[in-house]
């Protein structure tokens, strides 16, 4: 995170679950860091990558998963199943 952020200014940070909170503001004459040697983590490939990947890439069985939990066929699965699989393929 800090070499994502080392070209702002930071005024705040909280780190916890489940996720990053950074208040940061541009400064005069901002230059952008050099980026492309950071894995990002992709929501539509579900992992680690340096290219921005476009959605026809996205495996087929996490496109067909996402596309269940996002219907009205979703209260058919238990509980259980429905809580693993929307923290697998939905965060």
């Amino acid at each position: 995170m800090r070499r994502i952020f080392a070209d702002f200014e930071i005024f705040e940070r909280r780190l916890g679950a489940p996720g990053v909170f950074v208040k940061a503001r541009k400064p005069e004459g901002y230059k952008p860091t050099d980026l492309s040697s950071i894995s990002l983590c992709s929501v539509v490939l579900g992992r680690r990558t340096k290219d921005i990947p476009d959605l026809k890439d996205m495996p087929l069985a996490r496109r067909l998963m996402i596309r269940l939990l996002s219907s009205k066929a979703r209260w058919l699965l238990p509980g259980t199943l429905l809580n693993l699989l929307e923290k697998r393929y939905l965060t």
